[in-house]
């Protein structure tokens, strides 16, 4: 199987929380990282290895905002320059250098540019991480580490008639009608696929419930709309009206966002949020919503790695195949195909 995702692209890394004051090593894309922050608090992102006896700069120290090797004490800089060798006062003048991978903070995330540093620009990155630090919604944050291949995670998203079955006991408990009797809307804008579903007179959901919007004995109009933006981020922004009173979604009452980054060909990391706009201060509806969110995702990741499993057993060799629900997803994959196929020509010309 060749390359499955793009690299001309910002993937976004970590969250800021995980960065300390000590280095952070991550695999993305097949490439082994290390992150940490420079004297001034920027983030820098290297590759995790030390050109002189190829250990991992992960396994060192930050010292003055630069990365220490743990094994014979090189430093290198934020750039991946080496700036200091214990044993010895002349640095060579080639070799002792760290590829360095441009890095950006935003919203309480980290993101890094993992294809041709010359073509990264600070505008690739969509703005869908607002809500996180916005004092109009309370956010829940979460980290899934999933052994299975990115897109088997965005055609999970993608398509969320899977909540009646995966999630039967949990979040997809109810209004399992709602997701096959009302069509699926498609749009497809460049590199995003926007995915639109309006179920009418059914129950409220139970994050609605919580929050107090809606009595359990309420009908709804609930409204769901899905923006892919390639590479691997997704949104899913949900909201409900007394049925019969509108005809389009007129707040949200929460928002899922979401960052699927490959880790290798059939591992993945996955960020999450979860943000509201009802019981802001409410710490006992934020608390549920976290433990009900990592609940269902970690659902999800049981089935995403049967499925990985299966996929690499399997001995038809067949395509998947697409229902109706995947028409989201298909799009979406044809986006993603497109920009490596475009990549592939370019290296070969």
């Amino acid at each position: 199987m060749g390359r499955t995702y793009p690299l001309n692209h910002w993937y976004a890394i970590a969250t800021s929380a995980e960065l300390t004051d000590r280095p952070l090593a991550r695999m993305i894309c097949n490439i082994p990282l290390v992150m940490f922050r420079d004297k001034d608090g920027a983030v820098a992102v290297l590759e995790d290895i030390c050109p002189h006896r190829k250990a991992p700069l992960s396994s060192g120290f930050v010292v003055d905002g630069a990365i220490e090797c743990g094994y014979h004490g090189a430093q290198f800089d934020a750039q991946g320059r080496c700036i200091h060798i214990p044993s010895q006062d002349v640095i060579p003048p080639r070799g002792m250098t760290v590829t360095r991978f441009p890095a950006l903070e935003r919203h309480d995330m980290i993101f890094a540019w993992i294809g041709d540093d010359k073509r990264a620009t600070p505008d690739g990155i969509p703005d869908i991480w607002s809500a996180n630090t916005d004092p109009g919604w309370t956010a829940v944050h979460g980290y899934h580490h999933v052994k299975a291949n990115y897109l088997l995670v965005l055609d999970n998203l993608a398509d969320l008639t899977h909540l009646a079955f995966v999630h039967r006991s949990t979040i997809g408990a109810s209004g399992r009608t709602g997701w096959f009797n009302n069509p699926l809307r498609v749009a497809i804008d460049g590199d995003t696929v926007r995915t639109s579903r309006t179920m009418r007179d059914i129950s409220p959901s139970g994050f609605m419930l919580m929050t107090g919007r809606f009595a359990p004995t309420d009908r709804i109009d609930r409204f769901q709309t899905s923006d892919f933006f390639a590479p691997a981020f997704f949104t899913v922004v949900l909201g409900g009206e007394p049925a019969g009173t509108q005809e389009e979604m007129q707040r949200p009452h929460h928002i899922v966002l979401n960052s699927v980054t490959p880790e290798t060909e059939e591992t993945s990391h996955y960020f999450w949020s979860v943000c509201r706009t009802a019981a802001l201060g409410d710490q006992h509806i934020t608390d549920e919503m976290y433990r009900l969110t990592r609940l269902a995702f970690d659902e999800d990741a049981d089935m995403l790695e049967r499925q990985q499993q299966a996929i690499r057993t399997d001995r038809s060799g067949r395509p998947l195949m697409n229902f109706q629900g995947d028409q989201g997803g298909a799009a979406m994959r044809k986006v993603i195909a497109r920009l490596i196929e475009a990549e592939t020509e370019e290296q070969a010309a």
